[in-house]
């Protein structure tokens, strides 16, 4: 055991030396994930991110056109296995006394529309996780703003289809 000792610890403290927190994200690089350009006039960007949002299962909370800014969110329950299963865990550890269950999840996010040109519009996503800012860099929040920014693309390329010309009314002879 002896021998061991010391070579655990040595092993001990490389791996923790090894580990290196990642520094935190500059403006710049917050931005280049939160902020997106499309092509397509302020009004229609407004429409397509309402609509995103919608299609997405979120339930708008704000939604100002003049300003800008949509505020959404969708709440997410957990599975009934999850749920039961903390519910006996809790029972069980606290002998009946404080049984809990598994809380549900709400997803917001804050789009801001900001108009670059008559026909080029910046679009600011900001996500959150039960009511806290959830980071630009994480996973959760990358795979939100790529689903809803796909959605605002395929609003924005739908073209309106043009209305069929009225058929001629049949003349008698």
């Amino acid at each position: 055991m002896n021998r061991l000792s010391p070579i655990l610890i040595s092993l001990a403290c490389a791996l923790l030396l090894g580990c290196e927190a990642s520094p935190p994200m500059t403006q710049t690089q917050v931005d280049a994930l939160e902020i997106r350009e499309i092509e397509a006039p302020p009004d229609r960007a407004y429409a397509a991110a309402s609509n995103a949002l919608l299609d997405s299962g979120y339930q708008l909370h704000v939604s100002d056109a003049d300003a800008g800014i949509i505020t959404a969110e969708r709440r997410v329950d957990p599975s009934v296995a999850t749920n039961t299963a903390k519910l006996l865990i809790t029972a069980i550890l606290t002998r009946g006394m404080a049984a809990q269950d598994q809380p549900p999840d709400y997803f917001g996010v804050c789009v801001e529309i900001l108009p670059r040109t008559a026909s080029a519009t910046a679009v600011r996503m900001q996500t959150y996780l039960n009511g806290r800012v959830e980071p630009a860099d994480s996973p959760a929040s990358q795979k939100t703003v790529q689903e809803l920014w796909t959605l605002m693309q395929r609003q924005v390329l739908m073209k309106d289809l043009p209305v069929p010309a009225a058929a001629p009314a049949p003349t008698a002879k």
